[in-house]
């Protein structure tokens, strides 16, 4: 299973989507659809000498949510993503990982920008929140 799969099966599980549906990068344009995207960003943090390495797998958590002057959708809005990364903090205090496959384990899950609007529209805008998966990935030949 790749880690993008993994990634999307693990912010699945995360209560407050139910009701929307949830793609892997794509995001279309109507309200109540989220979308987990790959980040780009070198792969390798370090390498040990047996070819072990400290591996890291940046993603966002995006979403299409109503968009306008109303104050209460904006604070509701930036809410889904506060209780996101409550939930996803909750999940690394108690090692509640996802398995990443042989050989590989996750050392730890955060996020590292808090939920905001990125290309607001009129109507609707994609709000989304950067989150990363550090894992430890063992050397030699992959099974």
């Amino acid at each position: 299973m790749t880690i993008i799969e993994v990634a999307f099966q693990f912010v699945a599980q995360y209560p407050r989507l139910k009701g929307g549906r949830l793609n892997v990068d794509f995001l279309p344009a109507e309200a109540s659809n989220y979308s987990v995207d790959t980040v780009p960003t070198k792969t390798v943090v370090k390498q040990y000498m047996d070819g072990s390495s400290l591996r890291q797998f940046l993603f966002v958590l995006a979403s299409r949510t109503y968009y306008g002057p109303e104050i209460r959708q904006q604070i509701d809005n930036l809410g889904f993503f506060e209780d996101f990364a409550d939930w996803l903090d909750d999940q690394n205090r108690s090692r509640n990982y996802p398995a990443l496959g042989s050989g590989r384990q996750v050392r730890k899950m955060e996020v590292t920008t808090s939920g905001y609007a990125f290309l607001p529209d009129t109507e609707t805008a994609r709000y989304q929140i950067q989150c990363k998966i550090t894992y430890f990935e063992k050397g030699g030949p992959k099974v």
